[in-house]
């Protein structure tokens, strides 16, 4: 038996009908998606809630899959524990820091950075680290589910590793309104008898509701995702959605019928409003629709793309290209500054959007492509395209190693990575070594309570 566990109780009875084990562990570190990592017999495991050099009692019950471990009382406390303010935290998994002060936070995504570079035998220095200064409500966008549980409605965020709802009363991250909106489309739904989506049995009406916030312009849209066409008393659950939040500037029905974990379908109905809505980054106004992607956090986003800006040091004499540009947020900043800019992006209503914001704001030096962004760049080095700065925001699976092979034959003079995944980020400069040299990196806060942390890295072309 490890030293640093031992039985506290071995057979206690924790639920009716349910025999679990006792256990009292200590926390040796943390891994990189926050969990404590304790020993229990000869075999590692990784605890939400728990923090280095803590020792505390916990459940273990070895027939589940995940979270085998539930904290029952911590007998050691480290200084890096806060009092945590949400009543579903160890259940939602959501937010995995809300047990940290945010300094310790800040600390611990520094340093799973640095890891990762050191790991990836890359220079591993961060030099500028950006926290929020809004460490609540500050996210842009709230999706939720609803379900029937014991005859009543419930909504909420599915638990970690499951999709069992976990009911909401209030998300600390998500702003007021949100709160209301979601809140009160449940009072709707029963007074309207309107029933959620059983996925078992593919039944039932209200699937999800997104809500979607703009920070500067205040102006809120709402996507109800139904199980089919056919929505009953379509007209009363507008007129209430309305009356009850005038702030509320479109109301969109999306309809998804298939057996997906996909949230969205691809057909939508305008049920109120324009159907997007409009915000503000950096002075420059983006519509947004529903499925467009736009950063969850506005305040962070824009010191982001100051960054960015930071980073590429235009002159006015440069052609960028900005891959996967979504609705064109990084593009459009950098265009004040630059020749031309190259924007290319997979999602046609994505691409729809950035051409409309380039418009509305008078950009004329940029233009927008719908590809896939490793095509579209393969294609460049065919057509022999001169490039002087390429600036690249992938999905946290990263690129691709073809995209980067690329960027190799295009030899723009400098590449801007922003990722959120600093695995895959390593991985993807890997390739770039040698012809390329790491000048800079950032850290932005973007999500915090979270261990996601959002990178930007600066690589320079070396001499041949």
């Amino acid at each position: 038996m490890n030293p640093s566990c031992k039985i506290f109780l071995n057979l206690s009875i924790l639920k009716e009908g349910e025999f679990v084990k006792k256990v009292e562990l200590k926390c040796d570190r943390l891994n990189e998606r926050g969990q404590g990592v304790g020993q229990y017999g000869r075999e590692t495991f990784e605890i939400p809630n728990f923090l280095p050099k803590e020792v505390g009692i916990f459940s273990f019950d070895e027939d589940k899959k995940y979270q085998k471990f539930k904290l029952i009382k911590i007998l050691k406390t480290s200084p890096m524990r806060t009092e945590v303010k949400c009543d579903v935290f160890n259940l939602c998994g959501g937010c995995q820091l809300l047990h940290m002060k945010y300094d310790d936070q800040i600390a611990f995504k520094q340093r799973i950075v640095e890891e990762c570079f050191k790991k990836g035998k890359l220079p591993f220095k961060i030099d500028t680290i950006i926290p929020a200064k809004k460490q609540t409500a500050y996210r842009n966008k709230m999706q939720v589910a609803y379900k029937y549980r014991e005859g009543k409605i419930v909504y909420g965020f599915y638990e970690e590793e499951s999709h069992r709802i976990i009911h909401l009363n209030h998300c600390l991250v998500q702003s007021e309104r949100q709160n209301e909106i979601v809140k009160y489309v449940q009072q709707i739904m029963q007074q309207l008898k309107l029933s959620p989506y059983n996925e078992d049995k593919r039944t039932g009406l209200i699937r999800f509701v997104l809500v979607r916030e703009a920070h500067v312009t205040g102006e809120v849209m709402v996507i109800v995702v139904t199980n089919g066409d056919i929505f009953p008393s379509r007209s009363e659950f507008v007129k209430r959605l309305k009356d009850k939040f005038p702030y509320i500037t479109t109301i969109i029905q999306n309809i998804n019928n298939r057996k997906t974990s996909i949230i969205l379908g691809e057909e939508e109905r305008i049920l109120f409003g324009k159907g997007y809505i409009e915000d503000y980054l950096l002075g420059i106004k983006f519509k947004i629709s529903s499925k467009a992607f736009f950063q969850i956090n506005p305040e962070q986003t824009e010191k982001l793309y100051q960054k960015v800006e930071e980073y590429a040091s235009l002159t006015g004499t440069e052609v960028v290209v900005d891959a996967y540009s979504g609705v064109g947020t990084i593009g459009m900043v950098l265009a004040k500054k630059a020749k031309q800019v190259i924007g290319v992006e997979s999602s046609k209503q994505a691409v729809s959007n950035a051409s409309a914001n380039a418009y509305e704001n008078k950009i004329r030096n940029i233009k927008f492509y719908c590809h896939d962004a490793t095509e579209f760049l393969k294609q460049m080095v065919k057509d022999n395209v001169g490039i002087d700065v390429l600036v690249m925001d992938p999905p946290r699976s990263g690129s691709t190693t073809e995209f980067l092979n690329a960027i190799l034959s295009l030899k723009p003079q400098k590449v801007i990575y922003v990722s959120c995944d600093p695995t895959t980020l390593v991985r993807d400069l890997k390739v770039l070594e040698g012809a390329y040299k790491i000048e800079n990196k950032t850290i932005v806060d973007m999500f915090v309570g979270t261990y996601h942390v959002e990178c930007v890295t600066l690589m320079s072309r070396t001499k041949e």
